[in-house]
């Protein structure tokens, strides 16, 4: 087993196997590289495009190293005792395997909370599904992985008269700041009525999901990357808050 000490020097970068090499035990090694590969993607993406500065593709091997590292220990683990060296329940193991208890908390990229404040999900955390998202016209409800769906960041405003600045405020500043590269939607409990003018497209959280999954409350947003995971989570909701949160990727 083999596990290189950088993943990215200079212009050069490193995933899947070219990273981290180690037994198959859990079949972990193909959903690893496909992960490298899908969180340096949207990285370069930004490089390529003068989009960001260097820190969003040193941000590549701060979040993933730890993760091969992780996978190359727990795998020579099981290799040598068996799954029973990890002594987790059925349903964290399954998690685990699954890869999705992956975080990135201590990365440069998110905007840490407070150590009292004990919100989920956070920053860092996969950004979770949920389902009953219907619009304005009565239709099939959608999920909230069809709203993620795109290669871009999205700003989740939560909430029918949020704390902090407008929403027409947000989605203006997260335009500007990301140029363009950022969309925002406008999340609503499901007894509210229909915005007039909304600035932004808008769903009803039909079945109270989004509101549970993300302990959400008036006046929250969310900052979502093309990778799925949170990059930051805002309560209240500011222009200023957003504008350094989305420092961390998109400045210099």
């Amino acid at each position: 087993h083999r596990l290189v000490d950088r993943y990215g020097r200079g212009r050069v970068f490193v995933a899947g196997d070219a990273a981290h090499i180690h037994p198959p035990t859990g079949a972990q090694g193909m959903n690893t590289g496909i992960q490298d590969a899908c969180n340096l993607a949207w990285k370069l993406a930004l490089a390529v495009g003068d989009t960001a500065g260097p820190r969003v593709l040193a941000g590549y091997d701060a979040e993933r190293h730890p993760v091969g590292e992780e996978v190359v220990g727990r795998t020579v683990r099981h290799a040598a005792e068996g799954v029973q060296a990890d002594p987790e329940d059925p349903g964290t193991l399954l998690l685990r395997e699954a890869q999705l208890l992956i975080g990135y908390p201590d990365s440069p990229l998110v905007t840490p909370l407070p150590p009292d404040d004990g919100s989920v999900p956070r920053p860092g955390d996969r950004a979770p599904d949920c389902g009953g998202l219907t619009g304005d016209i009565a239709a099939f409800p959608m999920r909230l992985f069809d709203v993620l769906r795109g290669s871009g960041h999205v700003l989740l405003v939560y909430g029918t008269h949020p704390v902090g600045d407008t929403v027409s405020d947000l989605a203006s500043a997260a335009t500007e700041l990301t140029h363009g590269l950022m969309e925002t939607r406008w999340i609503l409990p499901a007894d509210a009525p229909a915005p007039a003018g909304a600035p932004v497209p808008f769903h009803r959280d039909g079945l109270g999901e989004f509101a549970l999954r993300y302990g959400a409350g008036e006046g929250t947003a969310f900052v979502v990357r093309p990778d799925g995971y949170l990059g930051a989570r805002l309560c209240p909701p500011t222009v200023r808050e957003l504008s350094s949160a989305l420092g961390r990727v998109f400045g210099p």
